[in-house]
């Protein structure tokens, strides 16, 4: 036998399977490629199709975001104490609820602007510092609806971290007040893209022919059941507001876990009509998102 032709014809082979080895690989690292490639045109040829307005913003790009949980603070005489005598306000403490009447009206420069009330909040309100504005009641302008945040994120669809404000003359006569102290018990993990969320809306038909993409935004939805209402467990989510402009019914208003990919829909307006009950006592938080959000399909 002729081993150093046996030998080559041995390294020979071996080399061409290598070689065809490495180029089965970055064969198929292309077809990835390219199929993430065409997977983000068939959702931009989709959106087209249907007369989707959607505006992309480059902001809203993947990032990590932590597990939060949220343990609802009961608030202390002492803590009334020292905000009735550092301020011009009468504090009624009811548990877990601040209930406030301004003994005089605070002044708001300009209601619309969210940043205008940033003042009032950090002077009046037990760690104002760390709720954002969210929106007015659309059934009354007059009342404000400003939201807990863990790292300049807001908490979705919950009373229990919210400052509800009460307007007349654009000055500030009373608010209510619940508060989560907030600590991360998961590390943080990479969030979906804001195209897989909107793909995902997309597929199960929840944005259909002709809608537009009002607003997205990313916070913290809570996964906690009734049941458990003084520990709250958020998870880091996608919120996608959606009107359509072929009719006039109300916006829509989707949350999406943006790591399960898990959707619930709320009807805001609905919430809103409890307004016009407000009970006697005034011990009433007003929730601008759906209490009981319904969970549609997801994958």
């Amino acid at each position: 036998m002729d081993w150093n032709r046996t030998k080559t014809i041995l390294i020979l082979t071996f080399l061409v399977f290598n070689i065809f080895l490495a180029s089965d690989l970055y064969k198929k690292q292309t077809d990835i490629s390219g199929l993430e490639m065409q997977n983000q045109v068939t959702l931009d040829e989709q959106l087209k199709d249907l007369n989707v307005t959607y505006d992309n913003d480059p902001s809203l790009q993947s990032k990590k975001m932590a597990f939060i949980s949220g343990n609802v603070h009961y608030f202390t005489d002492k803590e009334e104490k020292t905000l009735e005598e550092n301020t011009s306000q009468d504090i009624t403490i009811n548990g877990r609820k601040l209930i406030s009447t301004l003994k005089k009206p605070y002044l708001i420069s300009d209601p619309d602007a969210p940043s205008a009330y940033s003042i009032f909040l950090e002077t009046y309100v037990y760690e104002g510092g760390k709720y954002q504005y969210f929106r007015k009641d659309s059934n009354d302008p007059n009342i404000v609806y400003f939201v807990e945040t863990h790292e300049d994120k807001p908490l979705y669809s919950q009373d229990s971290g919210m400052v509800v404000v009460t307007l007349e003359d654009d000055k500030i006569v009373s608010y209510t007040q619940t508060y989560l102290n907030l600590k991360e018990i998961v590390k943080e993990r990479k969030i979906d893209p804001v195209s897989e969320t909107i793909g995902l809306l997309v597929s199960q038909q929840d944005i259909v022919a002709y809608d537009k993409v009002q607003d997205v935004s990313i916070g913290y939805y809570t996964v906690t059941s009734e049941d458990e209402r003084d520990t709250f467990v958020f998870v880091p989510t996608w919120r996608v507001v959606v009107e359509n402009k072929k009719n006039d019914k109300p916006e829509r208003y989707y949350y999406v876990n943006a790591i399960e990919k898990t959707v619930f829909s709320d009807s805001e307006e609905n919430t809103e009509s409890d307004n016009e009950e407000e009970d006697e006592s005034n011990d009433k938080t007003f929730d601008p998102d759906s209490s009981s959000p319904q969970s549609t399909k997801g994958d």
